[in-house]
């Protein structure tokens, strides 16, 4: 996952758990305390999802090695995935993008 979407994502959905909890409870220090459990989970969850995919991966063997080009592939830059965040750039900073 793209790390910018998923800060994104947390903020958000911790901001959602804070806002829910103190309208439930009236008390900002219980929304605090819920809102850090609920990041806590968060993040345990993305550290055991990262796990998970890695412990997936399979080790290349000689005969796929044998498959891969001479080049590397080519990737796009971060900035060139994400046309919010380019188009973002590009209006805050016109001569840094050209």
């Amino acid at each position: 996952m793209y790390f910018p979407q998923f800060l994104v994502g947390m903020a958000a959905t911790l901001l959602v758990v804070l806002g829910w909890t103190y309208a439930s409870t009236g008390s900002m220090l219980a929304a605090l305390g819920w809102t850090f459990l609920a990041g806590v989970v968060l993040q345990a969850g993305y550290f055991v999802a990262v796990l998970w995919l890695v412990h997936g991966e399979r080790p290349a063997t000689d005969e796929t090695k044998g498959d891969i080009g001479p080049a590397p592939a080519k990737h796009p830059a971060p900035f060139e995935r994400d046309g919010i965040i380019h188009a973002l750039l590009a209006w805050l900073f016109p001569g840094l993008m050209s």
